[in-house]
């Protein structure tokens, strides 16, 4: 899906004001353009209206009656693998964040999140990519930082080199031609990092190079 193509989007949450202002708000973006299909208070519900209306991307919360959000999200991956999933949700203990991205959401966003962070999501999205808000990310990221100054090993020496270019604002292309190897690689070279680290997403893995100061060899 190209950023210009308009997104058919399913909101999901069981108070009314909180999917009143979400609609407001996907409304108001220009890009990507978003039209909302379709609202929905309980998990049956959004089953039922991924159903009819097959939309681009549903958006949900954890606390939704009947069958909870992290389930429907199950479900739909399981039976609608090309709907896209967004986790806004006031849920932001470690273990649903994991399970959320294990399995595979394209964001997950917390209710306190700045409204700007829906548009920076739609965007990463609509560019096949993912994003994790920097309230979720930085929990992540402390407790990898607490760990390494425990002595975990973090990550594999190939692994610091992609960061650290990536640090340095080279793209994958760039960093493939640095290093001598393919595209493919750097790619699985960041996917590897993001499941050693819990940190998912380029801007994510970034605040990680950042916070650890790999330019003074922290990593």
């Amino acid at each position: 899906m190209s950023p210009s193509k308009s997104f058919r989007v399913v909101v999901a949450d069981g108070q009314l004001l909180v999917r009143a202002g979400l609609c407001r708000l996907l409304a108001a973006l220009s890009e990507p353009a978003v039209t909302v299909v379709g609202e929905c208070s309980d998990g049956q519900q959004v089953l039922q209206a991924v159903a009819r209306l097959r939309p681009d991307l549903v958006i949900l919360e954890h606390a939704l009656e009947g069958i909870t959000g992290q389930e429907v999200s199950q479900q739909v991956e399981r039976h609608y693998p090309d709907v896209r999933r967004m986790f806004i949700t006031a849920k932001t203990d470690p273990a649903a964040v994991r399970m959320a991205v294990q399995g595979g959401v394209e964001a997950y966003l917390v209710k306190t999140s700045e409204p700007v962070e829906l548009e920076l999501a739609m965007r990463a999205i609509a560019r096949g990519e993912r994003y994790i808000s920097p309230k979720v990310a930085t929990g992540a990221l402390d407790r990898r930082a607490r760990h390494r100054e425990q002595g975990e090993a973090v990550l594999t020496y190939r692994q610091r080199q992609v960061l650290r270019m990536m640090a340095r604002g080279k793209s994958t292309k760039e960093i493939a031609a640095l290093m001598g190897v393919s595209v493919k690689t750097v790619e699985t070279h960041r996917a590897r990092m993001g499941q050693v680290l819990g940190v998912y997403g380029v801007p994510a893995l970034l605040r990680f190079a950042i916070k650890l100061d790999l330019e003074r060899g922290d990593l």
